[in-house]
């Protein structure tokens, strides 16, 4: 910024922001949400967009979430999550593949997820575009809608299921 007689001044603004993401397996923000300072994430007072790369990592879209009536939404008006990630003790090599969790939790048929961190499968790790439905829940397994794992390596340990409200989004 520039002040009397053409001489540069600092500048200082007082907005801090909180800042969440769900990175891909690259490390590149996927989904980004920002929200004053001290907001909880289950308060509906975020902004967020999901981001996707070329394959040079380079941004090629934002997107931004659909509100209540419809229209994309730049506004501070979204819940980040209100749910808690679920621990992966087992995803089976079969079509279609079967995810085994401690708990369900909320999990409902028809959530959208991410899994991540995972041992030894990592091709169910989130890339930034295997977003998976979750069909046919039994006790503390699910379904993946359409994902045939047979040839994936061997399920090796770890991994969480993600199915926070960001996720579940419509962007557009």
């Amino acid at each position: 910024m520039w002040g009397s007689e053409n001489r540069r001044i600092p500048m200082s603004e007082r907005s801090e922001v909180s800042l969440r993401a769900i990175n891909n397996s690259d490390g590149n923000p996927i989904f980004l949400g920002r929200a004053k300072v001290d907001t909880t994430e289950s308060f509906p007072k975020w902004q967020i967009r999901k981001i996707t790369y070329d394959s040079n990592q380079a941004v090629t879209s934002i997107l931004w979430p659909q509100n209540n009536e419809g229209n994309a939404s730049t506004e501070y008006e979204f819940i980040w999550s209100d749910t808690t990630n679920l621990t992966i003790t087992g995803i089976s090599r079969a079509n279609p593949a079967v995810v085994t969790v401690s708990s369900i939790g909320d999990l409902q048929n028809g959530d959208l997820i991410i899994i991540q961190d995972v041992v030894g499968m990592t091709e169910v790790n989130f890339d930034g575009t295997n977003i998976y439905t979750v069909e046919n829940i039994a006790g503390a397994t699910f379904e993946l809608s359409g994902v045939n794992s047979s040839a994936y390596t061997i399920y090796g340990s770890g991994g969480t299921v993600n199915f926070s409200n960001v996720i579940n989004l419509t962007y557009s």
